[in-house]
């Protein structure tokens, strides 16, 4: 398969659409000295290559009510791991799912609206078949949240 190569219109429009993924192809094509067309046809192309994966919006949690965040290890027997990984993978409360080194297998972050909610998602990981044990890191404060990947001066192959 082919590397493509990502340029530095290409690392610039990464990181405006990293700053704001509502900007215009016009507001784009004036920052990074482009025609819009230009633009559309590189962000297209941005997401044919899986560079640019989603543009969604990033909310708020906790004003939508989801005031308890964890992050949660969990141990996994054998030869259950890939199952356990893809229903961890399908319960809406379960944000992110990092296959880890040492000794848990797994490390996901939840959200929940409650203490009490939070229970319910850790009874309903434990009763999975082939979870060992778990154990739960509930966040006190959040003190830096990012998406954004700094974006480097040079060129990129993909």
């Amino acid at each position: 398969m082919r590397k493509e190569v990502l340029d530095q219109k290409d690392l610039e429009i990464i990181e405006i659409l990293q700053e704001n993924g509502r900007a215009s192809y016009s507001e784009i094509a004036k920052r990074v000295g482009m025609s819009e067309a230009a633009v559309y046809s590189r962000i297209k192309r941005l997401i044919n290559l899986g560079v640019i994966r989603k543009i969604q919006a990033i909310v708020d949690a906790e004003k939508l009510g989801y005031i308890v965040t964890a992050f949660i290890a969990v141990t996994v027997r054998p030869p259950k791991y890939e199952e356990v990984l893809e229903k961890l993978s399908m319960m809406p409360e379960v944000l992110e799912v990092h296959d880890v080194t040492g000794e848990h297998y797994c490390l996901i972050k939840v959200r929940a609206r409650s203490n009490e909610e939070l229970a319910r998602i850790l009874d309903e990981i434990g009763k999975l078949d082939g979870v060992a044990s778990t154990e739960t890191k509930i966040v006190l404060r959040t003190v830096k949240e990012d998406y954004r990947l700094p974006v480097l001066s040079r060129q990129v192959q993909v």
